[in-house]
């Protein structure tokens, strides 16, 4: 196994999570050194999932993609070889196999975030509220799991785990609360055609 090298792949985290969210950046400073710097490597992972699925860098416009299998399988690929310690020339990629190992972190919350992707690929649509929760684990939940293990919770608590998915998927539900906010017609009218004709959007106040 080629050796990596773990303060490159800092650097190149810490530049990643000040271009995609200052939010995260600042919040990470609570944290003490080793676990800001693992919560850096895990944030430049799911940054560059995000980037690839949607064409992004570090956010910003959407353009869409007409490759989208493609992209998935490449998503796919690079993380199965950094699981397995493999270095794939994308710090990103690296990183994220160096924190999994430090941290012992179970390699199904990977694959259940990439599904996350993968359902955005097929462009499925939620259908109910069990619908909406399975896509916010796959999302969100997922990364909050792994977050508890590499802050020290143990991979085996499953209760302490299953709170800290909870906290993602209110993370994601917040999201698509401010994005129907924000945008409540368009929203709306998918939500309609999906069969939740129940749900009753307002303007939002101003």
């Amino acid at each position: 196994m080629a050796a990596l090298d773990r303060a490159a792949l800092i650097v190149q985290a810490r530049e990643s999570i000040a271009r995609g969210s200052k939010s995260f950046a600042l919040a990470s400073r609570l944290f003490d050194r080793r676990t800001r710097e693992r919560a850096w490597l895990l944030y430049a992972w799911c940054r560059k999932c995000d980037d690839i699925a949607d064409g992004q860098d570090h956010g910003g416009t959407m353009r869409g993609v007409a490759d989208g299998a493609a992209r998935l399988a490449s998503m796919r690929a690079l993380t199965g070889s950094a699981l397995r310690g493999q270095p794939t020339g994308d710090p990103a990629f690296d990183g994220f196999g160096l924190v999994m190992r430090e941290c012992a972190i179970p390699e199904r919350y990977a694959h259940d975030l990439i599904e996350g992707f993968a359902l955005d690929a097929r462009e499925w649509r939620p259908r109910s509220e069990a619908d909406m929760l399975r896509y916010c684990y796959h999302v969100a939940g997922a990364v909050g799991c792994m977050m508890a293990i590499l802050m020290g919770v143990d991979p085996a608590d499953e209760a302490t785990l299953d709170r800290a998915c909870d906290l993602g998927l209110a993370f994601q539900l917040a999201n698509i609360a401010r994005d129907i906010s924000e945008d409540e017609a368009p929203i709306a009218a998918t939500c309609r055609k999906n069969g939740w004709s129940k749900w009753t959007f307002r303007p939002a106040s101003t």
